[in-house]
């Protein structure tokens, strides 16, 4: 049961890498660059994250009551 699982993992993955080598990249420039990209948003979002995760630490770390 476990080496069919794996037999069914490797088969994709391996074909992927073939057919990806071969490929060229797009000529495209990316439709979002620059500080507030590389900088304030990243910063934005884990300090949302981490304000998050800390209010609900509080919330669920306190003693019942009763």
């Amino acid at each position: 049961m476990m080496v069919v699982f794996l037999a069914g993992i490797a088969g994709p993955m391996v074909a992927v890498a073939q057919t990806a080598g071969g490929m060229d990249p797009l000529p495209a420039a990316p439709p979002i660059g620059g500080p507030i990209w590389t900088i304030v948003i990243p910063a934005v979002l884990f300090t949302g994250s981490f304000l998050g995760t800390y209010l609900l630490y509080k919330r669920f770390s306190q003693e019942e009551e009763g």
